[in-house]
């Protein structure tokens, strides 16, 4: 039996199946059918045969995978050909691919009737979008993609039933607009119920209640959420159901204005722990406070504010500004703050973040309650907000308060220009800038509560420090461990989606979004490497809006994104496009091993370039091991260094480091080779005080020469070397790095031993007429794993009275540009996942 290709449909929203005329076909094996699913999902792009096995069968998948995924290729193939589909799936080296123009997809059509509405709606044509929502909707039949198994299944899964509540919410804000209140009403609190923190549902809810001539029950259900979010995730209720609740108070919700209809797609509201509401608490609650014991960390803050609330009352304090990114924590300390200064008897007023205008009014009336009283404390938290207010803040409010109130302002970023330059206010303003919280602290704060141990150091690998990500996980893993849902898959993606939510925010371009996913990659982000990534964009303006970032740091290198936010921003690229990951990691990999590498000369430049390429290989091997981390390494340290050349007057200098360092048959070998190549000679001095640090030489061998192997027997192994392995072609030349004279070396990384690999992987990748190279070291232990990984061989020495090793490479049998892809698989997909919520051992004494 055949049939016209397009008489075939796929159907995903639901059970799986294949649907061919009146034909209801079977799809085979669950695990068959997961790898149709992710050709489905992947529709007219190639997937590899490694990413259907991962996604398969993850972290667990049996040595036999890749035949078995042959297989049912295989039988996929046979059942499509039945059926007029046998050139569906098209194969080329590592990787299958699906083609949609062959066949129907129940979810596309699910996607275009959903895109219809959409222009139908901003059409003005309200009715005629809700139909158009009403039909994507019944096309769904259960449970997307149900009984399949695999990771990536489930990834997928988890996407399109996002797709269909917010679709759903859609479509019941639309059925509001077209006066049906009473039916939301009464279908909404089935789909709270399935979603209990979906802010969304119960911004309807609350609408539909009140439009339906009940907002006595409205406002209780405002107070219920407030208590749910609270004690869920410590958190309060967003902006949007904030402001929905204001009006209802007000009781001027029109059934016109601007909440009638939501964005189109409006991203789920973000619950931070660390973020207060911005308007008082519901009429009639007190929300518990969080007890002492989940507050963690931040002394010298609570001292610096303690300090405040000594000084005598009458005594001007000063203005105190704390920044940080988002989820850092400030909103939390500001609350901490208040209920310090309770505890001292002192009188507090606390602005949360709010509108201007409605901001302005709170203040005013603060300044009211805070006239003709002693030592009263002002908080103004969210300050990033109030920009518009800033000069009128500035200039004109916070100098009609009493002289001795304590005024706390926090935000995101710092005061501006204008008040440090203020004469008004020179002198008077300290700025704390909040840093992430130590392991301990974090761990501390997830025991705190109440995580599962197992889970506990998962989650502070992840969070590195950020307190929002740190409370959204460890409530989220509660929920995990008393119900066991969501699914683990399901519980990183939530977490990951808010953890850009919150600390990123949204981009105003894709190409900005690019840049913000290059900052992430990279280690280091520059005008150059932006140039060289996004070229579809203007380098410098690009630059200047990641700099403008709150959680963009100015590095000694370039610009940096670190912690929690880049291994989200990266985690999530490698979900959403991992054909753009791809894409964008060898264009900067390219541009590291390529430009960077090839015009570093200055230490800092040398520094710069291996952490950028350990950073890109920190997924994969043990290349990391081997670079300075900034995290380590003194910033004097490593700025407090140049290079230069070796003339006559350094030449003793030079011997006698050697002698003291490594011995007498060394410092021969350094004074022979001073005189024969001085050119091969890089040292690096202290920069203040010109002292010698430590010395390379980088020596160029064209042939064999009786001379240099009498008086250096190392070169003399070296050529016996080659001479079984090759014969170095006309023009060609070996290259030794022979000297890597470092006196403080403590067998771990430095900026000196970055400074060394950078002029010998400069050499390997874009020294001209290489044929081979070796690497002679005292200290070979420590290098071995590294050349081996590298793919250098150790040479068998001759001479067993002397220590060193001598690593070495054949340059002709292994090309550079073949040399510098080997791993790349493995540094692009080591590490598919994050390892958030895995069970891992708790923290310990150890």
């Amino acid at each position: 039996m055949t049939g016209e290709p397009n008489a075939c449909r796929f159907t995903v929203l639901g059970p799986p199946g294949l649907d061919c005329g009146d034909t209801r076909l079977g799809l085979g094996a669950p695990q068959q059918q997961a790898v149709l699913m992710l050709l489905l999902a992947n529709s007219g792009c190639f997937v590899r045969i490694g990413e259907l096995v991962d996604g398969l069968w993850g972290e667990h998948a049996p040595a036999t995978g890749e035949a078995v995924i042959r297989t049912y290729i295989s039988r996929i193939r046979r059942l499509l050909s039945e059926h007029g589909l046998g050139t569906a799936i098209s194969s080329q080296a590592g990787g299958y691919m699906l083609d949609p123009s062959l066949f129907a997809l129940d979810a596309t059509e699910f996607a275009n009737l959903v895109e219809t509405a959409r222009e139908e709606r901003a059409s003005g044509h309200i009715a005629a979008a809700a139909k158009r929502l009403e039909q994507a909707l019944d096309l769904w039949t259960g449970t997307a993609m149900a009984g399949v198994p695999g990771e990536a299944v489930e990834r997928e899964r988890f996407r399109l039933e996002r797709l269909k509540l917010t679709v759903t919410q859609e479509l019941l804000r639309l059925r509001l607009e077209l006066g049906e209140h009473a039916e939301v009403v009464a279908e909404v609190p089935l789909l709270i119920e399935q979603n209990r923190l979906e802010e969304p549902l119960y911004e309807i809810y609350l609408l539909g209640l009140y439009r339906s001539g009940r907002r006595a029950q409205a406002l209780e259900v405002y107070r219920t959420v407030y208590d749910l979010l609270g004690k869920e995730l410590g958190a309060s209720p967003g902006p949007r159901l904030r402001e929905i609740h204001d009006k209802i108070l007000r009781a001027d919700a029109d059934h016109d204005d601007e909440f009638a209809s939501a964005p189109w797609a409006e991203p789920p509201a973000v619950h931070s722990p660390e973020e207060p509401p911005a308007s008082p608490e519901p009429a009639g609650t007190k929300p518990e406070r969080s007890p002492d014991r989940q507050f963690v960390g931040r002394g010298t803050e609570r001292a610096a504010f303690q300090e405040l609330l000594k000084r005598s009352r009458g005594e001007r304090p000063g203005l105190l500004f704390v920044r940080g990114p988002a989820g850092i924590g400030k909103s939390t300390l500001l609350r901490r703050f208040a209920d310090d200064a309770a505890a001292a008897g002192r009188r507090v007023c606390h602005l949360h973040g709010s509108a201007t205008t409605q901001a302005r009014e709170h203040l005013e009336r603060f300044a009211q309650e805070l006239s003709g009283v002693s030592g009263g404390v002002l908080l103004i938290d969210s300050f990033e907000e109030l920009e518009e207010a800033e000069p009128w803040l500035r200039d004109e409010y916070l100098r009609q308060l009493p002289d001795d109130a304590i005024i706390v302002v926090a935000g995101r970023t710092g005061p501006s220009a204008a008040w440090l330059t203020d004469p008004a206010w020179a002198g008077t303003i300290v700025i704390r800038h909040l840093e992430a919280l130590t392991v301990a602290e974090s761990a501390a704060l997830v025991e705190a509560r109440g995580v599962d141990p197992g889970l506990q150091r998962s989650i502070v690998d992840f969070a590195a420090g950020n307190p929002f990500a740190l409370s959204l996980a460890a409530e989220v893993s509660r929920s995990m461990s008393a119900t066991g849902m969501p699914s683990r898959r399901d519980a990183v993606r939530y977490v990951v989606d808010n953890v850009l939510a919150l600390l990123a925010g949204s981009v105003p371009t894709e190409v900005h979004r690019s840049a913000l996913h290059v900052c992430a990659l990279a280690r280091h982000t520059t005008e150059d490497l932006l140039r060289a990534v996004v070229p579809e964009g203007q380098a410098a303006e690009l630059f200047d809006w990641l700099r403008a970032q709150p959680y963009v740091e100015a590095a000694a290198h370039g610009l940096e994104i670190n912690g929690v936010l880049r291994e989200a921003l990266e985690h999530d690229l490698r979900w959403r496009d991992p054909v753009g990951y791809e894409r964008m990691h060898l264009r900067i990999r390219h541009y590291a091993m390529g430009r960077f590498l090839r015009d570093a000369r200055d230490p800092h430049a040398c520094v710069a370039v291996m952490r950028t390429i350990s950073h890109l290989r920190r997924r994969g091997g043990p290349v990391r091991r081997y670079v300075s981390r900034v995290d380590e390494v003194s910033r004097v340290d490593e700025e407090d260094m140049r290079s230069s050349g070796a003339t006559p007057a350094d030449h003793d200098e030079l011997v006698t480091m050697a002698r003291e360092t490594h011995g007498e048959v060394t410092a021969a070998s350094v004074r022979f080779w001073l005189g024969r190549q001085p050119e091969a000679f890089t040292l690096l001095r202290c920069r203040t005080s010109n002292r010698l640090r430590a010395f390379m030489s980088w020596l160029t061998l064209p042939a064999p020469e009786r001379e240099e192997r009498e008086a250096d027997p190392v070169v003399g192994e070296i050529w016996r070397d080659v001479s079984r392995r090759m014969a170095v072609p006309p023009g060609a030349h070996v290259a030794v790095a022979r000297h890597l004279i470092f006196p403080d070396f403590e067998a771990m990384p430095s900026p000196v031993t970055d400074v060394f690999q950078a002029r010998m992987m400069r050499g390997w990748l874009h020294e001209p007429g290489l044929a081979a190279s070796y690497l002679v070291v005292a200290n070979g232990r420590w290098w071995r794993r590294l050349m081996e990984y590298l793919g250098h061989y150790e040479v068998e020495r001759v001479r067993a009275d002397h220590s060193y090793a001598i690593f070495g490479h054949d340059w002709l049998a292994d090309p550079p540009e073949e040399w510098r892809d080997r791993h790349l698989d493995d540094e692009l997909w080591a590490e598919r996942h994050l390892n958030l919520f895995l069970r891992q051992d708790a923290y310990g004494d150890g």
